[in-house]
């Protein structure tokens, strides 16, 4: 039996042959982290802070403050810092110095704990050196990036770098088309900046991103992309300290004379008096002022500062790497509010002649470590080390999506037994909780992704819960996580006595931005995308969705007739849209092909992505019981191919 492969002919798999949903647990939880850095008037750290000392507004209402800590040089927390290239925007001859200094700030600050990767912009984002904590890796990549300081999509025969071009344009009344691409390169790099802060949401703790920039155009307004870029960093914990690596000379300040900090090469950011450096309604009168105001608002809006005498790069680098060990982490339950919004906040110190710095907004998203910290929090980082694999029996699914190049959404689906779950009364609903802890390490036992979760599962009869014995519970997570092979163990509790723990390989391939697949999600429930707006339980999760089906992804890989199968895979790349694919099953003991779609057109999308989703019914009703793998592959138009699999059983 032939089955087409593409969403555009889902038609016949929706309404009565839908399977009825299982329960998802949702959770419920408001709490916010805020980084926040005192200062002296001279630039000095005050470390002897209390609690009773801050006060944390949202919108202009003070909150209760619910948790306070100072990290310390000697805290165990794994230290993550990016230094970020802006190549397009920087001039050859100022890149001699920064290389320099940024080798010498390598050699100091590498090392247990404190964890380096370099990053470069020449018209695309391109990762350098991962992190890592060894000095000689990050300095032969330091001395392998090709700095150049060109506009991007600058090519040998373009004559818009050509002056004699320029003017002959210029006179005829025709755009600059050097100045539109420097433009579109000044956007460009703080959209790149954008993807990276969502990326590194991922890591635990606070981040801070050092980026290396030298004049953007007066004439760009990234406003839209400075916000979004500033939104993302703060989502994710992370500091952007701006480097304007042009010469002290060309840099002209209005007004009064700098505020120098303890090295003699910065401004402080954060709150200061209307006018002065940071206060995003500040102009510079000098060619970089679109440059400056950019630089800027990123530092303020996330709780960094300006390093701008470049006659001590270094000195003001040593004091960006102080702050990875100079901050507060406060914590506050932020009043209900509706998933997605965004909120402002301000964080006030007790003590006269200091300065705070810290995020500006806080915008309302499910966290990504909740149980952090927590006594069921460590509980689970135990039963994680121990052998036991517990009394509640799950199976696990991990398809993983790219959000940008290099860069992967692992969705986490699980099916758990509920007949071991206890419920209790509780305010006349009768309930059940369960705490989670997934843990993503390489091969070296790094940490490179974790998550944790509190969910909640109430029933309103005793009936309700009699309908749960012999059947599963769904539940789904999503984390960020870069290419690479890791071992992830989930583990979950319901209180002290049951828990579970599952181990699986996760394997994230490499996508440079060419022709790519996802991996594929099997599925035994799909639902019109209509539906997704009264589905709550989705929060925190990106749902997959192609020509206006929704599949949800199932966490086990076994199929039992006459129940409907599905599949779900997304196609990437430059010429997505003109791809073709196929799709074959396959004996897992034999090889033998069971079923062929042949290569067919992936269904037109206008979403300006350069990404498709699509999926087919998988047909499980013509196989006999047994082991089988799926397998599609994807084709561009000039022939390449890449493929993937997914094995799964029909008994």
């Amino acid at each position: 039996m032939r089955l087409p492969v593409v969403l555009i002919l889902w038609t016949g798999v929706l309404g009565a042959q839908t399977t009825p949903q299982t329960p998802v647990l949702k959770t419920e939880t408001r709490e916010v982290l805020v980084d926040a850095i005192v200062t002296t008037k001279n630039g000095a750290y005050v470390g002897d802070l209390t609690a009773k000392d801050f006060h944390i507004s949202q919108d202009g209402k003070e909150q209760p403050i619910r948790g306070f800590s100072l990290e310390s040089e000697s805290a165990s927390q794994t230290r993550s810092l990016v230094l970020f290239f802006d190549e397009t925007s920087m001039e050859p001859q100022d890149q001699v110095a920064v290389r320099r200094a940024a080798a010498s700030f390598v050699d100091a600050e590498a090392g247990p704990n404190h964890m380096l990767a370099i990053v470069t912009f020449n018209g695309s984002m391109r990762i350098a050196q991962n992190f890592t904590d060894n000095a000689g890796r990050l300095k032969d990549a330091l001395n392998q990036a090709s700095f150049h300081g060109l506009a991007p999509s600058a090519s040998d025969d373009d004559r818009s770098h050509d002056p004699d071009k320029i003017e002959e344009e210029q006179a005829l009344g025709h755009v600059n088309r050097n100045a539109m691409a420097t433009t579109f390169g000044a956007r460009n790099m703080i959209r790149a900046l954008t993807d990276l802060g969502r990326s590194l949401g991922a890591l635990p703790g606070r981040k801070i991103v050092v980026l290396f920039a030298g004049t953007l155009p007066s004439t760009a307004d990234p406003r839209a992309e400075i916000r979004e870029a500033i939104d993302a960093a703060n989502k994710s914990g992370v500091a952007i300290y701006p480097v304007d690596v042009r010469p002290v000379f060309t840099q002209t300040d209005p007004g009064e004379s700098p505020q120098l900090g303890p090295a003699g090469g910065y401004k402080r950011m954060g709150r200061v008096p209307d006018g002065a450096e940071g206060d995003p309604g500040a102009t510079l009168p000098d060619f970089g002022a679109g440059s400056q105001s950019a630089l800027f608002n990123l530092a303020s809006g996330t709780g960094g500062f300006m390093v701008r005498n470049t006659a001590d790069l270094l000195g003001g680098l040593q004091n960006i790497g102080k702050e990875q060990d100079q901050y507060y982490v406060l914590t506050y339950a932020a009043p209900e509010s509706k998933e997605g919004t965004c909120h402002s906040l301000r964080v006030k110190v007790d003590r006269k002649q200091t300065t705070v710095r810290s995020r500006t907004n806080y915008c309302t998203e499910k966290p990504l470590d909740l149980l952090a910290g927590t006594t069921a929090g460590r509980d689970l980082e135990k039963r994680a080390a121990e052998t036991q694999t517990g009394d509640i029996a799950a199976s696990l699914q991990l398809p993983y999506f790219y959000i940008a190049p290099n860069v992967a959404r692992v969705h986490v689906a699980m099916e758990i037994q509920a007949g071991a779950l206890k419920f209790e009364n509780k305010k006349g609903k009768l309930h059940a909780e369960l705490n989670f802890l997934g843990v993503a390490a390489d091969a070296g036992g790094e940490v490179r992704a974790r998550f944790s979760d509190a969910l909640k599962l109430d029933f309103d009869n005793p009936s309700q819960v009699e309908n749960l014995k012999g059947k599963a519970l769904h539940y789904e997570k999503e984390f960020r996580i870069v290419p690479g092979q890791y071992t992830l163990t989930i583990t979950f509790s319901q209180g002290e006595a049951s828990f579970g723990k599952l181990q699986s390989p996760l394997v994230v391939d490499a996508w440079g931005g060419d022709l790519a697949l996802s991996s594929l999600a099997l599925s035994r429930e799909t639902h019109p995308a209509a539906d997704l707006g009264l589905a709550p339980a989705l929060e925190g999760l990106t749902p997959l969705v192609a020509q206006g089906v929704q599949v949800v992804p199932s966490g086990s890989s076994q199929f039992a007739k006459p129940e409907a199968a599905f599949f779900y895979f997304e196609v990437y790349g430059p010429q997505a849209q003109a791809a073709r694919v196929r799709a074959l099953v396959l004996d897992r003991k034999t090889s033998q092909q069971k079923w062929d779609s042949g290569f067919i057109s992936l269904p037109p999308q206008s979403n300006g992505l350069k990404s498709v989703s699509a999926g087919s019914r998988l047909p499980i009703d013509s196989l006999s019981p047994g082991s089988y793998q799926l397998e599609v592959t994807a084709e561009d138009a000039a022939g390449k191919q890449v493929k993937r699999t997914a094995d799964f059983e029909v008994n």
